[in-house]
């Protein structure tokens, strides 16, 4: 920012070039310290018995202003900046002290007082310990009395540019402040870049102050330049297909307004696709023509497949062990694919993935999916496999499946004989995760929704049903430090044959997820000996409070309520505890102390019916 001081301030600037011309005796050196003395002669200061300069305090006390000003006050300073230093001297002091004032009233300037005045003190308090001591009167502040701004060149009479003038954040008979005056003109540039004016820049910046009068000029012209467009985006990769690539571009496009904006969205959109490691983005000015600017998109492969293994503890299955393999490239039309085991004593599987993305790859795809699941309860056990096919769409934060299913599943109930069930199913899934723009891991405001309805015949499939599942959680802010965790599960299913109706689609409840404080699927519907078989219908609610106590750490407090039921919810389960959460940066692991408020025929529950409950969870 060029600052010009007006005619009646030219004296003193006269007088300071006289200065400058003066003998270098009155010069300090680059350092501003002063020479050391020569070794055949003593300086008055050694005369004087004065002690090792790194003994030598310095304290500073400056009245007057505060804030902001203050804070560039010290930062002006000479003697602040070297008040620590190990070869601070006592002349070395003095020399910086006379500068002091006029440091000060300087630091002054860029938030407009121009006519400070600086009374100052310096006083030897011992044979090593200075005090300098500074009061400040800043004096009037000065006024924007007269403000230019101006569009020029090619984009001058562009609406947007024009509004972002008048939004300027220095108005006409505000206070000079040159952090507000470089911000707005920083901000406009900006904006003329993004807008397709790369070139733009500020041709006439000046602040013109007159001291006497405690008044400023601002002009600032800009120069749009010439308007620029995106000629082509050129692809350097032989990793897929260049026309599966480009589908990934459907929000920048040749002929587009050439902006940082824009070229960030194909950075972006390239990145998130999940096949590249890196994007690199070249706009070639050296080859414009008519304003249209080719741009270059080089892009590395990332690695293409990729293992994990883990092995880890959940109370409601146990000690498991899961391996995972995802192949992120299997062709160059950019099939996936992804497989995980799990193998644990109560319920192990195995699954496999297929992904085909189609039309806009980014929202949608085709996925086909095999699943082998061995699932072991105290009163069931049951063997199945799933086989489906889906199309997946995501709008926003929701994601919708359409999709057939066949499954076959042998189970037995009790001391019941074993079923073999086959079902031909049809199916949607819909869903949603909501995030407000805290500081992850420890989510305040969120919430997630999940819904989940499918059906067979009984033409092509053992008997019909019609099932509907839905699951929602919530996060609340409460206190500074605390949120309030909500949660509900409701499912519900109309069956032909109940019999032949598989354990994988009955409800139950609790376990960690459900009803703390019983185990996990021991609520719901018995048999004549006692079995749980699971039911029809499922409700379950949870509220929780979780409070920070450190950083990555939650201590909480719970009560959960429900059952899984047939045609009438008669009989409620209630439990509740407390327990810990640690914050990963992938989810949320839970420990928990949980009792049971009751049992079946009321009857009485004890300290001894604690149950633990460790796990894992993710917002949905």
């Amino acid at each position: 920012m060029k600052i010009t001081v007006t005619k009646k301030a030219c004296a003193g600037v006269l007088l300071g070039m006289l200065a400058w011309t003066l003998p270098l005796w009155a010069a300090p050196s680059s350092a501003d310290q002063p020479e050391p003395e020569s070794a055949g002669s003593a300086s008055p200061e050694a005369k004087k018995g004065t002690s090792p300069a790194s003994d030598v305090k310095l304290d500073i006390v400056i009245s007057g202003i505060e804030g902001k000003l203050l804070d560039n006050a010290r930062a002006y300073l000479g003697l602040e900046q070297k008040k620590n230093d190990p070869l601070l001297s006592a002349l070395w002091i003095r020399h910086l002290y006379k500068k002091a004032a006029e440091q000060i009233q300087k630091s002054l300037q860029p938030f407009g007082y121009y006519n400070a005045k600086v009374k100052a003190s310096l006083e030897q308090l011992g044979e090593n310990s200075w005090l300098a001591r500074f009061q400040v009167d800043p004096g009037p502040r000065t006024r924007v009395t007269e403000l230019d701004l101006q569009w020029l060149g090619e984009g001058a009479a562009d609406k947007g540019l024009q509004q972002a003038l008048q939004n300027f954040p220095l108005k006409k008979g505000d206070y000079l402040d040159d952090a507000v005056y470089e911000k707005g003109k920083s901000a406009l540039i900006a904006l003329a870049e993004e807008t397709g004016y790369p070139d733009a820049q500020a041709v006439k910046a000046q602040v013109v102050v007159d001291p006497r009068n405690n008044t400023a000029r601002v002009v600032l012209h800009l120069d749009t330049g010439k308007k620029y467009y995106i000629d082509s985006i050129r692809l350097h990769q032989d990793v897929l297909n260049a026309d599966f690539v480009r589908r990934y571009l459907v929000d920048v496009k040749p002929g587009d307004v050439y902006s940082q904006d824009n070229l960030l969205e194909i950075q972006h959109a390239l990145i998130e696709a999940g096949y590249f490691s890196l994007v690199g983005i070249k706009p070639r000015f050296d080859e414009t023509h008519e304003n249209r600017v080719p741009v270059d998109v080089r892009l590395e492969p990332g690695k293409r497949q990729l293992y994990s293994i883990g092995l880890g503890f959940d109370t409601d299955i146990g000690v498991n062990l899961s391996l995972r393999w995802n192949h992120r490239r299997l062709n160059r039309m950019g099939h996936k694919a992804d497989a995980q085991l799990k193998l644990s004593m109560n319920n192990s599987y195995v699954l496999g993935n297929y992904w085909i993305p189609i039309r806009d790859p980014r929202t949608t795809k085709l996925g086909f999916s095999a699943r082998l699941e061995r699932e072991v309860l105290d009163d069931s056990e049951s063997n199945f496999i799933d086989v489906d096919a889906g199309y997946y769409w995501e709008k926003g934060d929701w994601l919708t499946r359409y999709y057939t299913e066949f499954k076959y599943e042998k189970f037995t109930l009790g001391d019941q004989p074993a079923q073999t069930t086959h079902f031909l199913s049809l199916g949607a899934t819909l869903q949603r995760t909501w995030r407000a723009p805290d500081k992850l891991p420890y989510l305040r405001k969120a919430w997630a929704m999940f819904g989940d309805i499918k059906g067979a015949p009984s033409g092509i499939s053992s008997t019909y049903y019609l099932r509907a599942h839905l699951k929602a959680r919530a996060y609340l802010p409460l206190f500074s430090k605390g949120r309030l965790v909500l949660r509900g599960e409701y499912g519900t299913a109309t069956v032909g044959d109940f019999d032949l109706y598989p354990t994988s689609l009955r409800f139950y409840a609790g376990g960690d997820n459900s009803v703390r404080g019983y185990d996990w699927k021991t609520l719901g519907p018995k048999d004549a000996q006692g079995n749980v078989v699971g039911g029809r219908q499922v409700l379950t609610a949870s509220v929780e409070y979780d409070h920070q106590i450190a950083a990555q750490w939650l201590a909480a407090g719970f009560v959960d309520a429900g059952n899984a039921y047939d045609d009438a919810l008669d009989h409620v389960f209630f439990g509740a505890g407390f327990g810990a959460r640690w914050l990963s940066p992938v989810g949320t692991v839970r420990l928990d102390l949980a009792w049971p408020f009751n049992k079946e025929n009321d009857e009485q529950t004890q300290f001894s019916d604690l149950r633990v409950h460790f796990g894992f969870e993710v917002l949905m």
